[in-house]
């Protein structure tokens, strides 16, 4: 499912269902790994006439909604934006009570009721005891899982509908209502538990007799008809279970039990077993929930930045994390003159803390390679570097480790010729303006290295020598001061930055389709900037900078992000910038 994330967090999987005024849909969490329910509504504009009123019944609804329970569905997060509110809750694998019921065609027994009952009670209770009315207990809010546990969800959303001007404060749902909610008179904790004595009802016959097209239907069930009998639809149940249910269902708040756990002591005796009626719930959960869960799989599509991202990434970007901030080590300060043992002691520290840390590491790297651009003189390009990396590293590079990672292996890359991908991989993983910072000193390390290797423009091949032996690579060489004393150089190296900046902007709508534009208008920008590069040489190479290496090298970067691109769109965290 191509779809822009929610949240810029939230990759859409698939639409669990939609009613009243909210939507639900099941979702990836890029930055905790895990599916989520979103439930999202719209914040009518009548709604947010007064401002004030308005927020403070967001409030009260996300204070409501965030209970902690084991009966209770979690919910992460509530967040809101101009026109849309949003709830973030876990997902439960599993069937509605609503769902369970009708594949039955009929009453659950004494067990699952009693699994049931005794699940949706002690949710009730907690939330009476925090001050919190439910105020729309049904079928469909009561959830249960394949191991047969039951929570409750929705709590808060009849405060939610108050505040996002959809409806009374009273909520509720026809057949689940009492008189003073259908009246619109005050609700309490007896409102909650005469729904509860309705879903007692329903558990055990298979029928809700006061469910009703209307309001003014509903009215009359209560009012004028005779209460109904719940041994009329199920034959066998005990005469005190309907005692049990009439006291529930009392008319008037006053006529019923004083709690929901009250009501739940009365009725327990005629239930059965709770923990068998769970493993039997289990079964149903199973049989009838198989084809629904089979569809959800089709649609979660985890990209590859996801996976680096995520905890079995992590186990790979570590160990290249680490022996990137050796390296950088190693070449840094093997022109300090220092004993074997002090040497090789701070690369295995450092190292260490490329394991451990991997933006410490690689910003300990990036230190002792620019106190080694200093030794040898290299006074320019040493402070060029050290104020880009510097900024690199505090922006981007400590918050991420995909982000330390990805801009030194420009150089990597480069020994095949394919450094020109490591821009465009910035723009596909991270923010644009954290993109284009780690492109930029993506290019300065490529044309350092390529330089170093006696390369010529466009500075685009790396020889491998230079990593196996950084004492004796050319970093003095005149072939490096050349470079970076180039204005051309300059030039096709502005097109790094552009063009991660570019990647990123496009492929923040999560979509393959935008991330295979952004590899062309990506790789658009690097081609122009190197042509660029060819009219302001002032060395004779004028030619060689758009020439057969550039296409080359262009050309191979651009089919490796067109793979990459289709490992997985790109998933990335909040876009929050420098």
């Amino acid at each position: 499912m191509e779809q822009q994330l929610i949240l810029d967090r939230y990759r859409p999987l698939a639409e669990l269902g939609a009613g009243g005024f909210a939507t639900v849909t099941l979702a990836w969490d890029t930055r905790m790994q895990r599916r989520v329910a979103i439930k999202r509504f719209d914040l009518p504009a009548e709604s947010r006439t007064d401002a004030a009123e308005h927020a403070a019944g967001l409030v009260e609804a996300r204070t409501a909604a965030m209970l902690n329970h084991p009966s209770i569905v979690t919910v992460y997060d509530f967040a809101t934006d101009s026109d849309e509110a949003f709830l973030i809750m876990e997902h439960v694998d599993g069937a509605s009570l609503e769902v369970v019921l009708a594949s039955l065609d009929g009453a659950l027994d004494a067990d699952e009721s009693a699994a049931v009952l005794e699940s949706v009670t002690a949710a009730l209770e907690f939330a009476h005891e925090n001050g919190v009315l439910h105020l729309d207990i049904k079928p469909a809010n009561v959830l249960i899982a394949r191991d047969g546990r039951v929570k409750v969800a929705d709590f808060g959303m009849a405060e939610l509908s108050s505040a996002s001007g959809h409806g009374p404060s009273g909520g509720g749902t026809l057949g689940y209502m009492p008189l003073e909610q259908l009246e619109g008179s005050s609700v309490s904790t007896a409102t909650d538990e005469w729904a509860l004595a309705s879903l007692a009802f329903e558990c055990l016959t298979g029928h809700n007799p006061f469910v009703e097209s209307s309001v003014a239907g509903a009215l009359v069930v209560l009012k004028a008809l005779d209460p109904p009998r719940a041994g009329d639809y199920a034959r066998g149940l005990p005469a005190a279970v309907d005692a049990v249910l009439d006291a529930g269902l009392g008319l008037q708040p006053d006529d019923r039990y004083q709690t929901v756990s009250a009501f739940m002591d009365a009725l327990s005796p005629y239930l059965g077993d709770a923990v068998s009626g769970r493993d039997n719930l289990a079964e149903l959960v199973a049989e009838h929930v198989e084809d629904i869960t089979a569809d959800a799989e089709e649609y979660v599509h985890v990209g590859l930045w996801d996976r680096l991202q995520g905890r079995a990434g992590g186990l790979l970007l570590r160990p290249v994390a680490s022996v990137e901030a050796a390296w950088l080590t190693w070449a840094g300060l093997s022109s300090l003159s220092l004993e074997p043992l002090a040497l090789w002691s701070a690369v295995a520290l450092v190292a260490l803390a490329g394991a451990l840390a991997p933006a410490l590491g690689t910003g300990l790297g990036l230190i002792a390679f620019a106190i080694g651009l200093f030794t040898r003189e290299l006074w320019l390009l040493g402070s060029i570097l050290s104020v880009v990396a510097v900024g690199w590293w505090w922006f981007v590079a400590r918050r991420s480790t995909g982000a330390s990672v990805v801009p030194l292996s420009a150089p990597l890359l480069g020994v095949a010729q394919l450094s020109l991908a490591t821009p465009l991989l910035a723009g596909f993983a991270l923010s644009p303006l954290r993109a284009a910072a780690a492109g930029l000193v993506s290019g300065a390390l490529s044309l350092l290295a390529s330089a170093a290797s006696f390369s010529t423009p466009p500075y685009l091949a790396v020889d491998p020598a230079i990593f196996l032996d950084p004492v004796h690579a050319s970093l003095v060489s005149a072939n490096v001061r050349a470079a970076f004393t180039d204005p051309a150089a300059y030039v096709a190296l502005a097109g790094w930055p552009l063009a991660a900046f570019a990647m990123s902007l496009l492929s923040r709508r999560a979509s393959r389709l935008f991330a295979f534009a952004g590899v062309l208008v990506g790789g658009a920008a690097l081609w122009g900037a190197y042509t660029l590069a060819g009219t302001v040489d002032q060395s004779g190479s004028a030619a060689a900078w758009s020439g057969p290496r550039l296409l080359f090298a262009l050309g191979g970067s651009l089919i490796l992000m067109t793979l990459v691109a289709f490992l997985g769109a790109p998933v990335r965290p909040e876009e929050e910038e420098l």
